[in-house]
């Protein structure tokens, strides 16, 4: 009896003692401890400790840049170190309590990318040798070879060509409603008229250069353009509209869908098409892909800024955007106002305080959202429908032809960071109803002459009644083209130290922030 009982016990001591094990190696696996620093000559290909101007930090190009150099600056403090993360072997630390800090702030969410990376790097056996040196990426049938990271996936000079394109083009042509389908129409005719994606399809052209085996959406977008720039009757955009579950997966035929959750399938549609010319969205590091045709006309960069309010650390998070979405809040009668209420300063306190790790605890801060780089192509669209069987707010917003994007700015990178306005989506409805309605649009041409567009019906209007409509979505074309693309802002004016410090978690993965923006959707 008291050998059966003992066993029952020596079970469960045992059964303890795993459980133990196993929670000690979770923990070890999940904590900078398994990360801990060690000596940098692992590979001394990839890291030169004799140039002194590294001592001082210099501006990074790229994941390759950060890759092949290296630094000698602590990520936390700045101090001289030839000491790195042990996982990912790309940050440097000078003691295990920088390390620990940085790894708890935001390495953790970040060593994995960037071990993939450094693997990806120096792994031969995974690299297309090119024609001056390798590429880090896999040999994909019909994929371009792309000497990473010396070029961006589309020339951001020849993208300015097309921002400057000065032919007159042609009068908007109707589109015939198929069923439901005003919701794409006014997309289309959008897209039809906004000029730098005009120019690349009509003077270059993608259908000829295209490796994809089935539909594109690009390369059928391309021959409806061909077909406006021609017709002089309305014609149904059919070989698009039976083909939308391509675009996206909850697009069915016939359906009533939303005119800017369409637009973003759409944009999304044809930055898949760039990145599958290189391999794909699972092969281009994320900060390349926004080195794209696509992102060049409609990609921009939001900042979320915390300050806290006690040590005054100041933590930045970016993200990618594609489009703005305000809300329309309180007394707000223009678009302005609105944006100002996006960018204003939000007071963090009470049970949504803010989490310091420079005080290790939770403390009262400020945060604010402001556009560190402004699209070329600007999107705004306003958030209208609520949730609710009967939720649309058919308050008119007031909006400019022109307007100064700079005050929302978190820096200006020229002085030109302002927009002239060259489209604007109408939803039309009854009892402010947002399950159901129709779709009309505004377009200026080429020309400079506006016109309404309801489906197949196209008529000459005046500015003044463009301006009197109670916009849903604005398109805005920036004056001038930005000096540079995206990727020219990783980073720009900050030392290495900085840069792994305060922008690693945003551009070292850019577009995977860790709490996504108010702007994302509708």
């Amino acid at each position: 009896m008291h050998v059966a009982a003992d066993f029952y016990w020596f079970l469960q001591a045992l059964a303890l003692v795993v459980a133990a094990v196993l929670g000690l190696l979770f923990l070890v696996r999940n904590s900078p401890s398994r990360c801990l620093v060690g000596d940098s000559n692992f590979d001394p290909s990839a890291v030169d400790f004799s140039s002194s101007s590294r001592r001082n930090g210099e501006n990074l190009a790229g994941f390759g840049d950060l890759a092949a150099k290296g630094s000698e600056a602590c990520a936390v403090c700045g101090l001289l170190t030839k000491k790195h993360c042990a996982r990912c072997k790309m940050v440097k630390y000078c003691s295990e309590s920088c390390q620990r800090s940085h790894w708890n702030s935001e390495h953790k969410n970040r060593c994995t990318d960037l071990r993939s990376l450094h693997r990806a790097k120096f792994n031969n056996s995974n690299v297309i040798l090119g024609a001056k040196g390798a590429s880090v990426y896999p040999a994909l049938t019909g994929s371009k070879i792309l000497n990473f990271p010396n070029k961006m996936l589309f020339p951001y000079e020849e993208f300015v060509k097309f921002f400057n394109w000065d032919k007159e083009g042609y009068p908007p042509c109707g589109l015939s409603n198929c069923g439901n389908s005003c919701f794409a129409n006014v997309v289309f005719q959008c897209l039809t008229f906004t000029r730098p994606l005009v120019a690349y399809l009509v003077e270059k052209g993608h259908c000829k250069d295209c490796r994809k085996d089935d539909w594109c959406f690009l390369c059928e977008f391309q021959t409806h353009v061909e077909r406006a720039r021609q017709s002089l009757q309305p014609f149904s955009p059919l070989n698009i509209l039976s083909r939308l579950p391509n675009i996206c997966s909850s697009l069915g035929y016939g359906n009533q869908e939303d005119a800017h959750e369409f637009m973003r399938f759409a944009i999304d549609a044809m930055q898949s098409v760039c990145l599958d010319e290189f391999g794909g969205e699972k092969v281009v590091p994320p900060t390349y892909q926004e080195t794209t045709l696509i992102q060049h006309i409609f990609g921009g960069r939001l900042r979320s800024q915390v300050v806290c309010g006690q040590c005054n650390i100041v933590s930045n998070q970016f993200e990618n955007i594609m489009d703005l979405t305000v809300e329309i809040l309180g007394d707000a009668e223009s678009l302005e106002e609105c944006l100002d209420q996006f960018t204003a300063e939000e007071s963090l306190h009470g049970d949504n305080m803010y989490r310091c790790y420079g005080c290790n605890t939770y403390v009262m801060a400020s945060k604010r959202l402001t556009v560190q780089r402004a699209p070329n192509i600007l999107t705004i669209a306003l958030k209208r429908f609520q949730s609710g069987r009967y939720g649309k707010l058919n308050k008119r917003i007031a909006f400019p032809e022109t307007l100064d994007f700079r005050p929302y700015m978190s820096e200006l990178e020229d002085e030109n960071d302002i927009y002239k306005l060259y489209a604007a989506i109408v939803h039309v409805n009854m009892l402010n109803a947002s399950f159901f309605g129709h779709y009309i649009c505004y377009i200026k041409d080429f020309r400079g002459d506006w016109y309404k567009i309801d489906d197949c019906k196209v008529y000459s209007v005046g500015l003044d009644e463009v301006l009197s409509q109670g916009a849903y979505m604005l398109l805005y074309n920036r004056f001038c083209a930005r000096p540079s693309s995206l990727l020219s802002d990783f980073p720009r004016k900050e030392s290495v130290s900085q840069f792994l410090l305060n922008s690693s978690n945003e551009c070292l993965v850019d577009g995977e922030p860790d709490s996504p923006s108010e702007s994302s959707s509708v």
